[in-house]
């Protein structure tokens, strides 16, 4: 309880002065992606007519994805941002669900040392106290990997994960906008109604209060995206960790986790997704 939130730095050295970086969470974040490029692999191989149920959910995820894309950018610009959106989509939701994996091998582990002790194995179940039952399986059981695997720390837990990905998207925003307003246009924008935007009032930009505000606007939008994401999914785990500590039986946690690590990963991933592709059919 005492190490929540604590973040482990590793401290190395670049042309003399001193970088600290999370390894922790580069390691996630890279195996997450190795994961979906699996993922990517196995859904594609062996692509059929008549699709499996493992290609049937992939078809699914893409078209939901695809729709929500289309239905806000149009068919045009939809087509040439769905790859990004459902990057984001995908990763996202595989960073705000990698978390779990364990405590759900863990809970399957302990059902079935139960199930073991219940019909006289050497699996051992010793009550604490009201709210606390230990569980241990038995020595040399082919289930007791499932006690032993380490934990795995959510990318998104970390604001920097989250912060990278709202950067990605306000690039993406801005590119697209210049490209197709043009550069002239696009600084337009940023002018605002007060003064008119051509001939003698373009001298008064210095002094055009618009300009810096619209400024700190885009940069907030930055901020707002990656916060809501990071405050979520910390706040999730904050609650679980917490009242599992606090009631140590199997009934409570695995329901917090079916709703802060199942579902309210999937909504933060629509939510950050579809904020993503409001912003650039804004700047459009």
């Amino acid at each position: 309880m005492d190490n929540i939130g604590q973040v482990t730095l590793t401290t190395f050295m670049f042309f003399g002065r001193e970088i600290d970086i999370n390894m922790v969470n580069i390691s996630m974040t890279w195996f997450v992606m190795g994961l979906l490029i699996l993922f990517g692999y196995l859904s594609s191989r062996r692509l059929k007519q008549i699709p499996s149920t493992f290609q049937n959910i992939c078809e699914i995820l893409f078209e939901f994805v695809k729709d929500l894309t289309y239905g806000t950018l149009g068919k045009k610009d939809g087509k040439r941002f769905l790859p990004f959106i459902f990057t984001i989509f995908i990763f996202v939701l595989a960073a705000n669900w990698i978390g779990i994996v364990p405590n759900f091998l863990k809970f399957f582990g302990s059902v079935i040392a139960l199930a073991h002790a219940g019909i006289g194995g050497a699996a051992t179940v010793t009550l604490e106290s009201w709210n606390q039952i230990n569980i241990s399986p038995a020595v040399g059981a082919w289930y007791e990997f499932l006690f032993n695997v380490p934990s795995l720390v959510e990318p998104t837990r970390s604001v920097n994960t989250d912060l990278a990905l709202a950067l990605m998207v306000f690039i993406a925003v801005h590119v697209n906008s210049v490209v197709k307003k043009g550069p002239l246009e696009y600084l337009k924008q940023y002018w605002g109604d007060v003064m008119p935007c051509h001939g003698f009032w373009l001298l008064l930009a210095p002094i055009n209060i618009m300009i810096p505000l619209n400024i700190i606007g885009e940069v907030s939008s930055v901020v707002s995206h990656s916060f809501r994401l990071f405050g979520n999914i910390f706040g999730g785990f904050m609650i679980v960790t917490i009242v599992s500590s606090l009631v140590s039986h199997l009934l409570i946690p695995v329901g917090l986790l079916a709703f802060f690590g199942l579902f309210a990963g999937i909504v933060q991933a629509f939510v950050f997704t579809m904020l993503a592709i409001t912003y650039i059919g804004q700047k459009a």
